[in-house]
């Protein structure tokens, strides 16, 4: 029976022993990760002008904190239990090591999210090794100086970390945070913890733990099944006002009649032939800060002047949060696969395009960058379509001179000299119709630009001077002056290209096409679709007159809407049948919505979808206004219904890409062969 009462005594006294030796090391740990949430709240507001109360923010904050701090040091306290009775040293070294690597993890995902307003999610695995390195090189974060001190802290927080074995530290008070631990993840998960209401995603992002984030993001990406497919494509999918599409087959679940109406003839001149077609894609260029209604006032004074002369449309969206949906959303009205149409390269599914029907109908296509063709799989879509011409950052002559960098890398050449290089090589006498594509690039980070003192001032003389801005207000903006001051460097490239473009020969017959592939991140966004509102201009000297739109369009309608102008004019050869998903322009002046159709965030995010006047995001519903406000709404009828939609096309998504079914065999017949 003694024997018996010294087992339990030393059984009791070594769950004691291991229970207080791990709360030494556990609560150092804890105090870190208190103190990052306290850098993080200081440095974002420091940092960034955020309408937000710092204080509230770190109390809900550490709300979240504790529960992810709680929840690792839960799991931990397992491990390190089962270790202990093994041998102690081990237990002790392995605890050490992963609560050291955790604050590692939540100091880097801070500082990310620091400098970009969004916590780092599972987007990160749609990138490609190569594309990653050259995004962090780029940044100037990837150099020696920095992995020396990321091995520097790793040292110094272990040492930390371990002087909790000094702490006098009771068993009793032990037992108590080990309570304490597993009781508030319980009662945490309690706790309903619904965002409805909010509509600005920067406040989820703000409080939310990053290392949580990016853990949840993850499990997500890696256990989620293949969707369903239902045989139900054919059912109604919404009358839209412009375009009632007649889908045709339940195999090929976006297919549908070719019956677009020309929406823009009425505002055009006749054509003298078949015009040339310039499309310029403005990286990072959104309507927050370009156009009339800008809410931050706009920094684009060029594309500001020409809009007077433009049909515009001030409610545009495109189709995703990022550059890789810029060329598929407006030349292919393409679904976005799983994470993203371009990254199935080197095996696109059987596609149309509005370059391939218009190379199939004689068009010369040519296209224009600063950067690698490479990234992002542009390259491989490009040669898809068969472009005759692509110059990219490997075919600049000798006189042009690189972005500037502070790390040695660069991301290419700027915006002004991709222009002037591609007006240099673009055909001047060809008989051919033209139909180029000039992208810009510059206006990304680390935003560093020629000329940087002359347009940073350029920046500081707009806001006294055009905008007004004085003061308290002016501080906030002096934050970003980096970052307007590359949007306005990318404005006034433009501008150049423009002036020369005037002295093409074919210029008085082309029809020019203005937008931005997506807003910034670096500046808070006021709602969940901020990132996806960009100006959208089309100018041609054709044009009868200016016109503003205040309809919601998406750069989906833009390929449906240049066919049906072109061959309501011209004899075109067209399919009968076509997989587009958008619709056509709306051309209403007064606000008004009838698309249908999912917007994607970031690569594998796919969580916003626009129906009507209507938003799902993140599940939760909204109404949409004129210029692109968001208010909450609570229906959930409404809500089930377009969580329906949404899940069918998923289900057609994954369906047509898995099978190859956007287009049957018979429409291969419109790609360009060479």
């Amino acid at each position: 029976m003694s024997q018996e009462a010294e087992i339990r005594s030393d059984l009791l006294v070594n769950i004691q022993n291991t229970l207080t030796k791990f709360w030494k090391i556990a609560i150092p740990f804890l105090v870190l990760m208190v103190l990052l949430r306290i850098a993080e709240v200081a440095w974002v507001f420091s940092s960034h002008q955020i309408d937000k109360n710092p204080y509230l923010t770190f109390i809900g904050g550490l709300f979240f904190d504790l529960e992810w701090v709680f929840y690792l040091l839960g799991v931990l306290l397992i491990i390190h239990f089962i270790l202990d009775s093994i041998t102690p040293k081990l237990s002790r070294i392995f605890s050490l090591f992963n609560l050291t690597l955790f604050v590692i993890i939540q100091g880097g995902l801070m500082f990310y999210f620091t400098k970009m307003l969004l916590p780092l999610g599972e987007d990160l695995y749609a990138y490609s090794v190569s594309d990653i390195i050259a995004t962090v090189q780029a940044s100037g974060e990837l150099n020696v100086i920095n992995i020396a001190a990321i091995i520097f802290l790793f040292a110094l927080i272990t040492y930390l970390i371990s002087l909790g074995g000094k702490i006098n530290l009771s068993s009793k008070s032990a037992l108590y945070f080990t309570v304490i631990c597993y009781l508030y993840l319980i009662i945490f998960n309690l706790i309903p913890q619904d965002g409805t209401g909010s509509v600005s995603e920067l406040d989820r992002n703000l409080k939310v733990n990053k290392s949580y984030y990016l853990y949840n993001q993850s499990y997500n990406h890696f256990s989620s099944g293949n969707y369903m497919y239902f045989d139900f494509f054919l059912s109604p999918q919404g009358k839209n006002a412009l375009v009632e599409k007649k889908f045709v087959s339940t195999d090929y679940p976006f297919l549908h009649e070719n019956n677009y109406p020309d929406v823009l003839g009425t505002f055009f001149y006749e054509f003298d032939t078949l015009p040339d077609i310039v499309f310029v894609l403005l990286e990072s260029i959104g309507k927050a800060y370009s156009g009339k209604d800008a809410y931050l006032g706009s920094f684009t004074p060029f594309l500001d002047s020409l809009e007077n002369h433009s049909l515009y449309w001030k409610n545009n969206l495109s189709t995703t949060g990022r550059t890789f949906g810029i060329l598929t959303g407006t030349f292919g009205s393409l679904p976005f696969a799983k994470n993203g149409f371009m990254e199935l390269a080197p095996n696109l599914p059987k596609h149309l395009s509005l370059l391939s029907l218009l190379k199939y109908n004689g068009y010369q296509i040519n296209y224009h960058i600063g950067a690698d063709k490479a990234f992002d799989n542009v390259g491989t879509f490009l040669n898809y379509q068969h472009v005759d011409r692509v110059l990219d950052v490997s075919s600049f002559d000798n006189d042009f001179d690189m972005t500037p960098t502070n790390t040695g890398f660069s991301w290419g050449y700027p915006d002004d000299a991709m222009f002037e290089n591609g007006m240099r090589k673009i055909p001047k006498d060809s008989k051919k119709p033209q139909l180029s594509i000039f992208q810009t690039q510059t206006s990304h980070d680390p935003y560093l630009v020629p000329n940087q003192d002359y347009y940073n001032q350029m920046f500081i003389d707009h806001l006294d001077n055009k905008l007004k801005i004085s003061g308290q207000k002016k501080s906030e903006y002096l934050k970003y002056t980096n970052v307007y001051a590359s949007v306005m460097y990318a404005d006034n490239a433009v501008r150049s290209f423009f002036k020369m473009y005037q002295k093409m020969p074919n210029f008085e017959n082309t029809i020019f096409i203005f937008t931005g592939d997506h807003r910034l991140p670096e500046v808070p966004m006021s709602t969940r679709i901020d990132r996806f509102h960009t100006p959208l201009m089309i100018y041609s000297p054709k044009l009868k007159g200016p016109r503003m739109m205040a309809s919601v369009t998406t750069h989906f309608e833009i390929t449906p809407t240049i066919l049906s102008l072109l061959s309501a004019r011209f004899e075109l050869e067209l399919p009968s049948l076509v997989a587009w998903k958008g619709y056509v322009l709306d051309t209403a002046i007064n606000f008004q919505s009838f698309v249908s159709n999912p917007l994607m965030r970031n690569k594998n995010q796919l969580l916003e979808y626009i129906d009507g006047e209507y938003v799902l995001s993140d599940n939760q519903l909204f109404k949409l206004s004129d210029n692109m406000n968001l208010d909450p709404v609570s229906d959930n009828l409404l809500r089930e219904n377009l969580i329906q939609k949404f899940e069918n096309y998923n289900s057609s998504n994954r369906h047509v890409m898995e099978f190859n079914r956007i287009i049957p065999d018979s429409l291969t017949r419109y790609i360009p062969k060479n």
